[in-house]
């Protein structure tokens, strides 16, 4: 507005003065076009006072200084919603939600990430290093193993906790409902990965939650050498478990070291950073794997056979992939931390 004003009392004062294309040569030289110039030309010979032309569409219902208090209390703030935010400014929750769009403001769910304290932090970024540096050189190979508890079913598995229905009243009480006993049949799963693909799977009922240092001597580690043989003999290859107490009982390495099986130490070995480990992602594709489309198992057998089978759909180069960014990830904690690669 303040443009237009400033532009027609400049024109007036040479209307009838010079020509009009003397004038139109003069404010074209200021980048105006020249249709502008000869309308405010024209305005000016006609006495037309300028205004703001009338705006289409619903006016704003929350003016400027509402919607930055607005736009603040929403922006990186726990606790809130667009009901909540609508309450406080007197408006339906749909205006705060456009207003929020306007402003590019975006509800996201927080992530689930392991807690640190700060001891812990410089812990894993000191672990990081040493393993990128010392232990996983140019040329090494990288195994990695876990195990994991699957059940019958898992209806908290994204896709599964939720379901489509026209009428809930006559919706089938297996979709309705999940049943869930107080101490739900599972079984353990364990297995390694490298670049070569993924040894073969301990499938089997343990009693304990914690798998012991007997079990994993005796159903785990040998299928462990057996894969390194296979796929991995007389290359130079470095063991990297978690920090599980049968992992580093004493026993374990022992086992470990008769066979000549190079291992991470125990010191070098990051706490709680289940982020720079791919086999937690190679966890999380077979539980959507084994669970698609709600699936469930009605027995133990039925549910090895279900996980055995979606094994072998898991390719090589899904597994490689996983694999490839290994030391990326370990150079990204070491300089920022360990919630950097999540």
């Amino acid at each position: 507005m303040a443009y237009k004003m400033d532009l027609k009392k400049s024109i007036e004062k040479l209307v009838g003065y010079l020509k009009k294309s003397e004038i139109v040569k003069i404010f074209k030289k200021q980048n105006i076009s020249v249709s502008t110039i000869y309308r405010t030309i024209k305005d000016c010979e006609n006495s037309v006072p300028i205004k703001n032309k009338s705006k289409s569409g619903r006016p704003r219902i929350l003016d400027q200084k509402n919607v930055l208090k607005l736009v603040a209390s929403a922006k990186d703030t726990l606790g809130t919603s667009t009901r909540n935010l609508a309450r406080k400014y007197s408006v339906s929750h749909m205006t705060i939600q456009r207003e929020l769009k306007r402003n590019a403001i975006v509800y996201r769910k927080r992530k689930k990430v392991p807690k640190y304290t700060a001891n812990q932090m410089e812990k894993v970024r000191s672990c990081c290093r040493e393993l990128r540096m010392k232990h996983f050189t140019s040329g090494k190979v990288i195994i990695l193993d876990d195990e994991k508890y699957f059940t019958y079913g898992n209806s908290k598995l994204s896709g599964n906790d939720g379901f489509y229905t026209d009428d809930y009243q006559s919706c089938p009480e297996r979709v309705k409902y999940k049943g869930q006993a107080k101490y739900e049949p599972k079984v353990l799963v364990w297995c390694a990965i490298s670049e070569a693909g993924i040894s073969e799977a301990f499938i089997g009922h343990v009693k304990a939650e914690a798998v012991t240092a007997d079990v994993y001597i005796q159903k785990c580690l040998p299928k462990l050498a057996k894969f390194i043989e296979y796929h991995h003999s007389g290359e130079d290859v470095i063991f990297w478990p978690d920090l599980a107490s049968c992992h580093y009982a004493k026993k374990t390495q022992e086992w470990l070291q008769t066979r000549n099986i190079n291992f991470v130490p125990k010191r070098a070995n990051p706490p709680n950073l289940p982020q720079a480990r791919p086999i937690e992602n190679f966890w999380g594709m077979l539980s959507h794997l084994v669970y698609a489309d709600g699936w469930e198992a009605n027995s133990e057998k039925q549910l090895r056979m279900r996980i055995n089978r979606k094994l072998k759909e898991v390719t090589i180069d899904v597994i490689q992939a996983m694999m490839r960014n290994i030391k990326s990830k370990l150079r990204k904690i070491e300089d920022n931390g360990p919630l950097a690669v999540i």
